[in-house]
Parts: C-alpha cells; sequence; structure tokens
C-alpha cells in the first residue's frame, strides 16, 4: 500500500530525493545489481549518532531500489557476532568499528555486486555525509561498467609521468628511476593514463578526460585539437601558471640545449585562443597575494618569512555544496594566477577555489625572485576576490571556424571542424599544487621511504578526475547536506 502514497520530502536539503545524475545513471543499467547493506541493527553497543546516520543511508538505499526500475535489488544483513553475516562482512571488506572495546565491533557498509564484480564502501560515516549520494552512485557505476577509463596526460612539465634512465647511468650517477609525481602514480592504480604529446594534432578517441598541465605556447595544432575534444563530450582539466617553479627546477637541470626543447623552459601557461573563445581572461605576468591565506616559512637567515603569494587555502575560500570540494579543508597553491570570465551565451562559470576579499591583490610575476620582502612593497588589497579555480559547463564554440591557421596557405585538406558541443572544462590557476614538494612529505619508516600526504590538495585533484573520467552523470551531481540540524534559536537564546 506504501508504495501507491504520494511520496514527498520534507527535508530541507532533499535528503531523501536523489539528484538527477543517480537517477540518470540507473535509468541506464541494464545488468542486475544487488546492493548489500550491512548494519548492525541489533547491536547495543551502536552509537545513537551512528545509528540515526545508518537508518538515513538506509532510506536512501530504498530510493535507489526504487529508481532502478527492477534491475536495484537491495539486501539488509545484520552482522551479529560469530555469524554468517559478520563473516560475509569480513570478506567483503567491510571496516569493523571498535566503539566499545569491552564490547563486540558494529559494521555499517554497503557492497554493490554485478555479474561476479564487487565495489565496497568500507564504512559509512555522518563526517562523510556530503559526498553520501556521489559515493554510492560511483559505486554503482564502477560494477555495472567496468572498463577503466582512458585518462591522458599532457605537460609541459618533463617527468610528471616519471622518466626512462639508462641502467649504465643510474649505477655511475648513483640514481634512482624518476616514478613521476605521486598525483599521477595514483592515478595509474584506476585509470589507464597515457601520455599525449605537447605537439598532438589529434586526441585518440578513447581519452575520455584529458588532463593539461602548465601547457607553454601550444601549437595551432594542438589547440584545435583540444578545442575538438572539449566540443566533441571530451572532459578537459587544465593547470595553467603564470609562474612554475617545478617548471624552472625542470629547466635548471636541463643542462643540454636540446633537452631543454623537450619542454624543460620555464615560463607562465595559458590556453591562449581557447580562453578568448570561452570568455575566459588569464594574465600570464600577475600572480594572486592574499595576506589573509599567507604561509609562514623559514627564511634564508633562518627567520620565519611570510609570503603572501603561497596561499593556504581553508574552508572560506572553497565553495560549498560542490562535490568536488567535499571533504577537502586545507589547500595549499603557490604563485597561483587569477581567472576571470565573461562567458558567452550557453556556458556557466562556476569559482570552486577564491581568495578573501579583504587581503588579495595582484602582484607582478617577476617580483617573485625578489623573495617576500619584495613582494610585501608591492601588497596593496583592493576589495576584490579573485578566482583561483573554477568549472566551466555547456555549450562551448569552436575558436577555429575555420580551421586552424596553420592550414592556410596548404595544400592539406582543412580538417573537418565540429562548430559547437557540450564539455565540461575544470581551470585551475597553478600547476605546481598537485607537484610532490607541495603536497606530498617523503618519510622514513621500518619498511623504507614512504610518501604521506599533507594538505587535501590530492584529495581534491583525484575528486575532480573521478567525476570527470566516471560516468557523465557525475560531474553535476549535488553535494548533500547535512542530517544534523541544530537548534539554532535555542543556541541564540542561551547565548542571550
Amino acid at each position: 500500500i506504501s508504495e501507491l502514497l504520494p511520496r514527498v520530502d520534507l527535508t530541507a536539503e532533499n535528503l531523501y530525493t536523489l539528484s538527477d545524475g543517480s537517477k540518470a545513471v540507473l535509468g541506464k543499467v541494464e545488468r542486475k545489481i544487488t546492493l548489500k547493506y550491512f548494519y548492525s541493527e541489533s547491536a547495543k553497543d551502536m552509537p545513537a549518532s551512528l545509528k540515526t546516520y545508518a537508518e538515513q543511508v538506509r532510506d536512501l538505499l530504498r530510493e535507489y531500489e526504487r529508481a532502478g526500475n527492477g534491475n536495484v535489488v537491495l539486501e539488509m544483513y545484520d552482522p551479529k557476532q560469530d555469524s554468517d553475516e559478520e563473516e560475509w562482512a569480513t570478506k567483503y571488506g567491510i571496516e569493523p568499528q571498535q566503539v566499545n572495546p569491552f564490547g563486540a565491533p558494529v559494521y555499517c557498509g554497503l557492497v554493490a555486486a554485478c555479474e561476479g564484480r564487487e565495489e565496497t564502501i568500507a564504512g559509512f560515516s555522518p563526517r562523510t555525509e556530503p559526498t553520501l549520494e556521489y559515493d554510492i552512485t560511483r559505486c554503482i557505476t564502477r560494477v555495472a561498467w567496468p572498463e577503466r577509463p582512458v585518462v591522458g596526460i599532457l605537460s609541459g612539465i618533463p617527468g610528471v609521468l616519471g622518466e626512462q634512465m639508462n641502467p649504465m647511468m643510474m649505477q655511475m650517477q648513483r640514481q634512482r628511476p624518476n616514478p613521476g609525481w605521486v598525483a599521477f602514480t595514483e592515478l595509474k592504480k584506476d585509470y589507464d593514463v597515457r601520455e599525449i604529446q605537447a605537439e598532438a594534432e589529434t586526441i585518440d578517441s578513447d581519452v575520455k578526460t584529458l588532463i593539461v598541465l602548465h601547457p607553454k605556447n601550444l601549437s595551432e595544432k594542438t589547440l584545435f585539437a583540444i578545442d575538438q575534444f572539449v566540443i566533441g563530450g571530451g572532459r578537459l582539466i587544465a593547470c595553467v601558471d603564470p609562474f612554475s617553479f617545478m617548471d624552472m627546477q625542470a629547466n635548471q637541470r636541463q643542462q643540454n640545449p636540446m633537452m631543454q626543447q623537450m619542454g624543460g623552459q620555464d615560463g607562465p601557461s595559458t590556453l591562449g585562443k581557447l580562453f578568448d573563445a570561452w570568455g575566459v581572461t588569464f594574465d600570464t605576468t600577475k600572480c594572486v597575494a592574499d595576506d589573509q591565506s599567507a604561509v609562514q616559512m623559514r627564511g634564508r637567515r633562518g627567520t620565519v618569512e611570510t609570503d603572501a603569494t603561497v596561499l593556504e587555502l581553508g574552508p572560506a575560500n572553497i565553495a560549498k555544496g560542490d562535490v568536488l570540494a567535499a571533504g577537502v579543508s586545507q589547500l595549499m597553491m603557490p604563485y597561483a594566477g587569477a581567472l576571470s570570465c565573461n562567458p558567452p551565451e550557453g556556458l556557466t562559470f562556476t569559482p570552486v577555489l577564491t581568495t578573501s576579499k579583504e587581503g588579495s591583490c595582484l602582484v607582478d610575476a617577476g617580483m617573485l625572485q625578489m623573495g617576500p620582502e619584495g613582494i610585501r612593497s608591492q601588497l596593496k588589497p583592493d576589495g576584490v576576490v579573485r578566482t583561483l579555480a573554477a568549472r566551466l559547463d555547456g555549450t562551448f564554440k569552436t575558436a577555429f571556424p575555420k580551421g586552424p591557421d596553420w592550414t592556410e596557405g596548404s595544400t592539406n585538406a582543412v580538417p573537418k571542424v565540429v562548430a559547437s558541443g557540450k564539455g565540461t572544462v575544470f581551470l585551475f590557476a597553478d600547476s605546481d599544487f598537485i607537484a610532490d614538494p607541495v603536497c606530498v612529505q617523503v618519510v622514513d619508516t621500518l619498511f623504507g621511504q614512504q610518501a604521506v600526504l599533507r594538505g587535501d590538495n590530492l584529495s581534491l585533484f583525484a575528486n575532480i578526475v573521478e567525476q570527470f573520467a566516471g560516468r557523465e552523470e557525475l560531474i553535476g551531481l549535488r553535494s548533500r547536506g547535512p542530517s544534523d540540524r541544530p537548534f539554532t534559536v535555542v543556541k541564540k537564546l542561551q547565548a542571550e
């Protein structure tokens, strides 16, 4: 009878209403998917807050079952101590939570199974509530479409994917092979990562996501290839930069002039004509300074200096309600530029990372060599909020309506130009924020050297790649609001 009654979600944040993206994913599922929900419902040691949240998860999973058109089946398991259900939970990788040192562990996790494939959410927690729907939908997509997405990497900085060295030279110089940046070695665990040459004239059709890192002086051919990739529905993550210290270091290591021509020359980066077509403005001669987000670091003489061009961003600088930034609270961006946009009809520009309003200004990139003291002389906050990262979606129009300029006067046939199409682009005004010196700290352990993450830079980057390389519907999936509604009126009265 309950299925025949009208159903209304009365929560302020629509906690029990699936997003359009999740509904679109479920509408395309053609295989039988079983959602196995392990929840210690009868456990006496289950904390009240976790039990309330676990019941909310259960109710949301029932919405998935209803929207699955018979292809999604929800199974409930209560893993009591020493039971078959507990053994199954352990087998699937559901993490036990020891809330009482003298009691039995409790479980609250999910397994999605489809035709022998399994994907596990080891544990649900109120701390990750903003990404709850995204995590469940991603879990479903991974078992429904198990193919490894292809992610292309086009980099103006050499060595980000690692470098092959001559074994003889390695032995003579006692050097270890460069494995590449941790940001990209981690991607290789879940994706087919493919290097795209900086002179590429086309992007392979099986590349679904393209990461362009510090693009310097790209040719018309390559810009046209990126243009058509985006218009054709490809997802682009572009990291431009007015000043890249990683590129500068690479340039200093290149003693051979011929090696410098392979991408080791430091300098600003931009997407030129593509930015013009998208209405994006990016000044390659200016860096952002913000004394409200300045990082303190040790100077050359052992003193503590404040560098307003090395930004430490917190929750106030991160867009609220965007699932891409969910779980991200601390970021560092060194020597970033500023993005602004006057989008043409059909495009939407959404800032994700911004500066403060009180302390922000622009300084000449050339002044960075003067150090923090030289930069301080240029600090003149102007009350403008600068955008450090943003998303651009909608219908893109080509920047090359007549084809790239290199075809003019040529006997070669002009390539076919697709005039417009829907796409999604994520823009960063910095390329060093995912470099190892910024976001990874190498520590010595009993098991050798291990990389420990510093801040949430790689988490944000991984979130974006996950959404862009996953199902298209995941890109627009909203972040869920919190179910915990504090008694704000009561607290105000108590404060008074």
